[in-house]
């Protein structure tokens, strides 16, 4: 028998509105969960469990996580899924512009991606990775485009990365608007498409 993969989360708890809320932040994220009552025995694809801090001691899985606040809780689960500890470089992946896309990579691995609503807000989101996942290293690839945005982002994350690459981003770019996710997770990619063609 094929053993499932462990890439969905499961939210235990008691509490309606942390369910709620938890709920409404994955479905925004297109994150795979499932709601599991505390009398049930957990499925083979369940990753991780998210539950409230009152709630965690109780829990007999590992790795369960207590959510204070919903977004570190749901990096850490991400993490914990992808079997990714503190021993790993963390690539993030920009394209620059009015509304930047933003993609982290650990191991190779999409592990988020974000579309900012200025440079801004760019910087607001890739500091709270940097904060949220655990790494050995952290690289920052950045489009070479926009540069009034570009330089502006990297004036706000200064200093937070062991790398900063500017990177030619005529091949990755998508003239179609909402498509700076998909070009930022090809700048992230950036060194492993000159590699492997």
């Amino acid at each position: 028998m094929e053993i499932p993969k462990r890439d969905v989360i499961g939210i235990l708890t008691a509490d309606v509105r942390l369910y709620y809320d938890i709920a409404k932040f994955l479905k925004s994220r297109n994150i795979k969960f499932r709601l599991l009552g505390s009398r049930d025995s957990i499925p083979l694809d369940i990753g991780v469990i998210l539950t409230s801090p009152e709630e965690a001691e109780s829990i007999g899985f590992t790795p369960t996580i207590a959510v204070k606040d919903i977004e570190p809780a749901m990096r850490k689960a991400i993490q914990a899924m992808n079997g990714t500890g503190c021993c790993h470089v963390l690539i993030i992946g920009v394209d620059p512009g009015p509304e930047p896309g933003i993609a982290a990579l650990s191991n190779g691995r999409v592990i988020e991606t974000r579309e900012a609503t200025s440079p801004e807000h760019a910087a607001d989101i890739i500091l709270g990775i940097l904060s949220d996942y655990s790494y050995s290293q952290c690289v920052l690839r950045i489009g070479d485009g926009s540069p009034e945005h570009r330089d502006r982002i990297l004036e706000l994350v200064s200093g937070s990365f062991n790398y900063v690459e500017v990177v030619d981003e005529t091949r990755t770019s998508n003239s179609i608007r909402g498509f700076h996710t998909d070009a930022a997770v090809k700048i992230a990619r950036f060194g492993e498409e000159l590699e492997y063609g």
